[in-house]
């Protein structure tokens, strides 16, 4: 095998063993789907469909959802994938394209690190992407916050890239303007970066005003507009948009008041997510599967190395006045830690964070194993530290991923309604079986998993809803005339529905009702 070959190698096995972790099983682990996973699935079903969301906005630049509403990206590249399954909605489906934006991020982090500091950096940084327990974990279900911090990757790497050629400032602006579109929390700190990284290559003469420049500054502006009007129509300065081909929608609830602006809220939120950080848990058992955390025991430890080590390195340019590409990784670090003071960290509101956090994991081995080589002597044994080192990354994965698809596997279950789906399909048929034409369901379904398993229309929805408080239905009548009830009166229970109740409540139907279960979930069928 020829030196390119060789070379080619390696970061394609770990590529293919990080796509592997989050591609194998993706549409049955974790089982059922995610409440907001739901809602994302439906809205990308309904907006195919028929362009409306579940307020009846036109295309919206913002989701109406739970009535303060998600970011649209997920949706509108969900949607292809739909159309191209003849506009039906499977688990598999619904969590590919954060699958694939997370292997398009494992390249990403390793050209962009090969770029700044080497191939050993590019393939420790892959690496070390491709086993995180954070990243293989969001990776494989489909919620719309966890694109944005691919997406800010992609910016940054084809910023680094337009410092030597220009052109690539527009897919840069691409990047950082659809950041945008992925999660709300990161709008305040995608022009606090481009500034700082603007002013630093500036400073070292490596950007420079040219038409490259102007085309990506008014690109960035552009992508940006629908939403810097969004933030103007919710905080009572213009009305709502609505125009032919989209919506500016004023939301029942608006989230810039989640941000903290006294200094008490920011050391607050400071002080958790430091927790969340030390700690690797955050109280879910969903979002983090102890005791591997966010980055296994060890990858805290050179965490903490490289940051320390980042740091001094930036520190010594500054005084040298040389232009140091770490400044890159720190930049999008302040950025994240920004985003820690603003917003109260409970895992994914501070996802912006954890990959320049796994750069700086990757740099601390780096660098310590290159003091480790300086140190010793016999050549044919100096690479036994990174080989180790290895090792250890690699068991953990093993016992990781063992735990993944055994304990947390049956956990997930659980709090993704496994079953669910099989519920509704039994229920409706047994409706057709025994002419009833009313489903009623445990309250903890919850109400966007209804809509997306009954595939009602957008249009149908809102013809027929009946709120409690809305957003929330009480009821609504799906496309083939069922009405669906989304919570049982236990005081009222009558043989004129079908109900499909939690493995809790089975004692309360035995009597008059015929069971059946699949998984925690049971379909109750007058006798």
């Amino acid at each position: 095998m020829n030196k390119t070959k060789r070379n080619f190698a390696l970061p394609f096995l770990i590529l293919a063993a990080g796509a592997a972790l989050r591609l194998v099983f993706l549409g049955s682990v974790p089982g059922g789907m995610h409440q907001d996973e739901s809602f994302v699935a439906w809205n990308a079903y309904a907006l195919l469909h028929e362009g409306i969301d579940s307020a009846g906005n036109v295309m919206p630049v913002y989701l109406a959802d739970w009535g303060d509403g998600h970011s649209a990206m997920y949706v509108w590249l969900l949607m292809p994938l739909l159309a191209l399954n003849g506009g039906h909605v499977t688990p598999f489906l619904s969590r590919l394209p954060q699958a694939v934006t997370a292997v398009f991020t494992l390249a990403a982090v390793y050209f962009l690190m090969k770029k700044m500091f080497g191939r050993r950096a590019g393939l420790w940084s892959l690496f070390m992407l491709a086993v995180c327990p954070w990243h293989v974990m969001m990776s494989r279900w489909g919620l719309d916050a966890n694109l944005a911090p691919g997406f800010l990757i992609f910016g940054l790497y084809f910023f680094v890239l337009g410092l030597e050629n220009r052109k690539y400032y527009i897919l840069s602006a691409l990047f950082y303007g659809l950041s945008l579109y992925c999660y709300a929390v990161v709008w305040p700190i995608v022009p606090l970066m481009l500034i700082l990284q603007g002013i630093y290559a500036l400073y070292f003469k490596r950007l420079k005003l040219d038409r490259y420049t102007v085309i990506s500054v008014v690109l960035l502006f552009f992508i940006a507009l629908p939403l810097m009007l969004f933030v103007l129509v919710n905080s009572g300065f213009i009305d709502e948009i609505k125009l032919s081909f989209m919506t500016i929608p004023k939301m029942n609830g608006y989230r810039g008041s989640e941000i903290a602006f006294s200094f008490s809220e920011m050391w607050s939120n400071l002080r958790t997510a430091l927790s969340l950080l030390w700690h690797q848990n955050t109280g879910s058992p969903y979002d983090i599967l102890l005791p591997w955390g966010l980055f296994y025991d060890i990858g805290r430890v050179f965490i903490v190395i490289g940051v320390l080590w980042l740091i001094a390195d930036c520190i010594r340019s500054l005084i040298k006045r040389e232009f140091f590409n770490g400044f890159f990784i720190l930049i999008p670090l302040i950025g994240g830690g920004v985003n820690c003071i603003l917003v109260t960290a409970v895992l994914h509101q501070i996802n912006s964070l954890y990959i320049p956090l796994i750069l700086c994991e990757a740099y601390g081995i780096v660098k310590t194993l290159e003091l480790v080589r300086s140190r010793i002597k016999r050549r044919a044994v100096a690479n036994v530290p990174g080989v180790f080192v290895a090792a250890v990354y690699i068991v953990c994965t093993i016992l990781f991923q063992r735990d993944y698809y055994t304990d947390y596997k049956e956990l997930v279950n659980a709090y993704f309604s496994a079953g669910l789906k099989e519920c509704v399909e039994y229920a409706k048929q047994k409706c057709e079986d025994n002419c009833l034409h009313t489903i009623t369901v445990e309250k903890g379904a919850q109400w966007p998993r209804l809509l997306l398993y009954t595939e009602t229309l957008p249009s149908q929805y809102l013809a027929t809803v009946e709120y409690d408080v809305a957003p929330a239905p009480a009821a609504f009548v799906d496309n083939d005339g069922v009405r669906i009830n989304t919570r049982i009166n236990y005081d009222d229970i009558n043989k004129e529905s079908v109900y499909i109740i939690y493995y809790t409540d089975v004692a309360d139907f035995e009597a008059d009702f015929e069971i059946t279960g699949f998984y925690d979930w049971y379909v109750a069928v007058p006798k």
